[in-house]
């Protein structure tokens, strides 16, 4: 091994450089310190006239215990001239007993015409604690990262090669960290047909492109694992061009999914029955309603006829609401000028006049209504209507009547049936008439908890004002829809 020749003291020009450099120069010769520089002794704590007077057992006590037998046993072989590895790494004790770690490139030379073992040392001790501390910061990351139930890639924008990936990612996407894995290869473990896989591929690669932060959220998006397995993910990039990085976030909503999947599945199931359980009411309710159609042929009775027509049509009326919600979209709710004009038709239809022309009207806004409030304005339009159309055009009187449901402000609505005929007696009093059907008015308009007003002039008006819901939505805005059917024999 070539021997390295240290300056010579007489050189002051070389001795000026040694003697000013940062770098800690020391020289060690019979295993004691033949040479340190001001920056050697600045490392050590001591003074250079110190450093110079120690003998053996004192220089190793510079040395941490942990390193003295491998410094020791360096030192030698390099003398012997053994060629090992100059560079090492040892902990100093200074003059304070505080430890510091050195980095140190020793060499063999002649010192004075003797072998010595040269060294060039840098004090790393705080690069060394920083990079501690990098360290420990950066595995409570991971730590936190890998707990999270998200899952995170980190990959470089121009190669698309993975540089962190957490333990959720790896479990959604079926990758490991041992494969060297890239963006490729998830989308292509995550698509399996080729054109699907080229279009998904497209995509990402031109929404980065592009740098469109509202096209870089993909939701919920379905992919396939090894054997077939569906997942659902929520996923979204979030590119740091000028690092070049782009961060991979993956969710995987594959339970909520098909929690979704199978609620959807079970309300298709429960509005099926609901529909069949309309269809059959209805059904039966019509059928109920041709027993008493027959029933009613047998009878000779003018009063008993009218009772049994009586019951027909309120039966009617119910019918025509599970009709409706039968052929609804929603349920729970019919639309209310479908429903009147159907009521209507049914009732001009059934009580036809003697010789007389009854003009039926219905004004309508097109309202939702629910259930608790359809059937009752519904049976209450049949008894209004049917005593209207049997006792208020005598003879062969003409004449009209008119149903309306309007909004009256944004809180009420107002059923109203008008009449122009010779109008109802003033001592009649709905809620103590011997009528069956005024008497179930008074009832039904308490049931909506309504309050009704009867107008006397020219005919009979009788007005229900009562509270909305907030579903009894009305649907549209323009004029109102007015009806017209003339009813004669």
């Amino acid at each position: 091994m070539k021997e390295q020749k240290i300056i010579s003291d007489s050189d002051n020009k070389y001795f000026a450089l040694i003697e000013n450099s940062l770098q800690g120069i020391i020289i060690l010769q019979d295993n004691k310190i033949a040479y340190a520089n001001p920056a050697f002794a600045k490392i050590s704590g001591y003074t250079v006239a110190e450093l110079l007077k120690m003998n053996t057992e004192n220089v190793l006590s510079l040395i941490h215990p942990d390193d003295r037998k491998m410094i020791f046993e360096n030192v030698q072989m390099r003398l012997a001239g053994k060629n090992i590895p100059p560079h090492n790494k040892f902990n100093l004790i200074d003059k304070d007993g505080e430890i510091k770690l050195l980095d140190i490139f020793a060499s063999r030379i002649e010192f004075e015409g003797k072998p010595a073992v040269q060294g060039l040392i840098l004090d790393i001790t705080a690069q060394a604690i920083a990079k501690k501390y990098l360290e420990l910061r950066t595995k409570i990351i991971e730590t936190v990262l890998n707990n999270l139930p998200l899952g995170i890639a980190v990959n470089e924008i121009s190669s698309g090669e993975t540089t962190f990936m957490n333990t959720e990612f790896c479990d959604i996407s079926g990758l490991t960290t041992d494969n060297k894995p890239n963006l490729n290869k998830f989308i292509n473990k995550a698509f399996s047909d080729p054109e699907r896989r080229k279009i998904i591929s497209n995509k990402f690669k031109t929404d980065i492109k592009e740098k469109k932060p509202e096209d870089l959220f993909w939701n919920t998006v379905e992919i396939e694992q090894k054997g077939g397995e569906k997942k659902y993910i929520i996923a979204k990039t979030i590119p740091l061009y000028s690092q070049d990085l782009m961060i991979f976030t993956v969710q995987d909503v594959t339970e909520r999914v098909k929690t979704e999947l199978e609620l959807q599945s079970s309300l298709v199931e429960k509005e099926t029955l609901f529909r069949e359980i309309h269809h059959r009411v209805k059904n039966n309710l019509q059928t109920i309603s041709s027993l008493l159609d027959l029933q009613a042929e047998t009878i000779t009775d003018k009063r008993s006829l009218e009772a049994f027509k009586s019951s027909q049509s309120r039966i009617r009326s119910m019918a025509l609401i599970h009709e409706r919600l039968y052929k609804s979209e929603n349920l729970s709710r019919i639309k209310a000028r479908e429903y009147i004009n159907s009521l209507v038709d049914y009732l001009g239809a059934t009580y036809q006049l003697d010789g007389g022309i009854v003009t039926l009207k219905s004004k309508v806004k097109n309202i939702f209504l629910n259930l608790d409030v359809a059937i009752p304005c519904g049976l209450i339009i049949n008894e209004l209507v049917s005593n209207s159309m049997k006792y208020a055009f005598p003879g062969s009187s003409e004449g009209e009547v008119i149903v309306s449901l309007l909004p009256k402000d944004k809180n009420l609505l107002e059923l109203k049936v008008k009449d122009n005929g010779i109008g109802i007696p003033e001592n009649i009093i709905f809620e103590d008439s011997p009528s069956l059907g005024l008497q179930l008015v008074d009832l039904l308009v308490k049931q909506i908890n309504g309050k009704f007003e009867i107008t006397r002039s020219n005919g009979t008006e009788i007005s229900i004002i009562f509270s909305r819901s907030s579903s009894d939505e009305i649907i549209e805005t323009e004029s109102d829809m007015i009806r017209e059917k003339e009813k004669s024999k």
